[in-house]
């Protein structure tokens, strides 16, 4: 699929040479900067304006088009198949990587991919828990993939010790325990990938973090029972930005191979 970058069709302002600085006033329509080209931030400009203008274009747009499968979903409710527990950052579209539309992936996203440990000293919580459970012993999903990706903040936290700092620990630092593991874990085994070396510590660190966060997953006895019994898979991905390249976890070797155009997403049991 070609990606048309020509400014007609999408900025307010007409056809503008990409090449061109961008003039005065020159404004994009809502969420369409991210493909073809970028724009100049506006002094003053008001984020919250842009997040309607997106809806009403929402509203102008799409919503007749999905109207028909999102009331069948409102009727039925849902049933996705897949738990899809992820990190926060914006720049991961969960729904761009895996093709997925509403009701396919219930979907957890937090600081860092994180699956705390229950009854971790000064770290657990319950939410993730809560909402593992849920998947599993309600909405009986057969799968729950755990994505980390390149330039996780959350990993350069961690490698620089915020959770570490002296003094009375902040709500992020806090969290960040929920990534000892990780760290501990690197120091053991880190894990590698199948066809590449890593590119840095970082990198090496958010790799690791989802094979730690798989086995910290099975502490929650749900996903235990249900794994065991054969029920339940459990995946490991990671996702390369800079390359849009999605890496899955072969748990027989231990290493992370990427995902071919042609080929089928490689679950690991």
């Amino acid at each position: 699929m070609t990606l048309h970058t020509s400014h007609d069709s999408q900025c307010d302002a007409g056809t503008v040479d990409s090449h061109a600085p961008h003039p005065a006033g020159h404004r994009c329509r809502p969420w369409t900067p991210w493909v073809g080209h970028h724009c100049i931030e506006q002094p003053g400009g008001d984020p919250h304006g842009r997040l309607l203008a997106g809806v009403r274009g929402f509203q102008a747009h799409t919503a007749e088009l999905v109207r028909p499968e999102l009331a069948r979903l409102a009727r039925e409710g849902q049933r996705p198949s897949q738990l899809f527990l992820a990190c926060a950052d914006s720049r991961l579209v969960t729904s761009m990587i895996t093709s997925s539309g509403p009701g396919d992936l219930f979907t957890v996203r937090n600081i860092g991919n994180l699956v705390p440990v229950p009854h971790e000293p000064g770290a657990a919580d319950d939410s993730v828990a809560a909402a593992v459970q849920y998947a599993v012993d309600v909405l009986q999903v057969r799968s729950i993939t755990i994505c980390g990706h390149s330039g996780c903040g959350a990993m350069n936290a961690l490698l620089d010790g915020v959770h570490e700092q002296p003094g009375r620990p902040t709500p992020l630092a806090r969290w960040l325990r929920n990534g000892r593991g990780s760290l501990a874990r690197l120091a053991r085994v880190p894990a590698e990938f199948a066809d590449r070396p890593v590119a840095d510590r970082v990198e090496q660190l958010c790799i690791t973090n989802v094979v730690q966060q798989l086995d910290q997953l099975m502490a929650n006895p749900a996903v235990e029972r249900r794994v065991l019994s054969g029920e339940l898979q459990l995946i490991g991905m990671y996702f390369d930005f800079a390359a849009a390249q999605a890496y899955v976890l072969d748990q027989a070797t231990g290493r992370f191979g990427a995902v071919a155009s042609r080929q089928g997403i490689i679950s690991a049991a």
